[in-house]
């Protein structure tokens, strides 16, 4: 059985300091984490809730100055009997124009997370 879910992202921030994206959708209770080396999966009950990449500036191939700028961000979770992918895609301000920016990473599901696919929106 694959579960979907859409998930409003209604809190974010980037930290110029630590280099540290994060956001997630705050009306859900937080129940554990998955650790994926620089990403880590915040989950609920029932899937995955957030997101807390670290060396944002490098995965999205931008200065932390312009991480600063973030517009929106819309990224897609996808967990398989094997993987897990998460792809973060965000905008960010340049020349007054909202350029797109995508950092793609992989994981191993080696605790059996049950497959599917959530769909996170700023």
């Amino acid at each position: 059985m694959v579960s979907n879910f859409n998930r409003n992202i209604d809190l974010w921030d980037y930290d110029f300091e630590t280099d540290i994206l994060f956001f997630r959708d705050n009306s859900l209770k937080y129940h554990s984490s998955i650790d994926l080396g620089d990403l880590m999966i915040e989950m609920e009950k029932n899937g995955p809730m957030g997101v807390e990449l670290l060396n944002a500036a490098t995965h999205f191939g931008i200065s932390k100055i312009q991480l600063k700028t973030i517009q929106n961000i819309n990224a897609t979770i996808r967990i398989s009997e094997t993987d897990i992918t998460a792809t973060i895609e965000i905008f960010i301000k340049s020349r007054n124009a909202n350029v797109p920016k995508v950092s793609t990473l992989y994981g191993v599901n080696d605790i059996n997370l049950q497959p599917g696919l959530t769909a996170m929106v700023c």
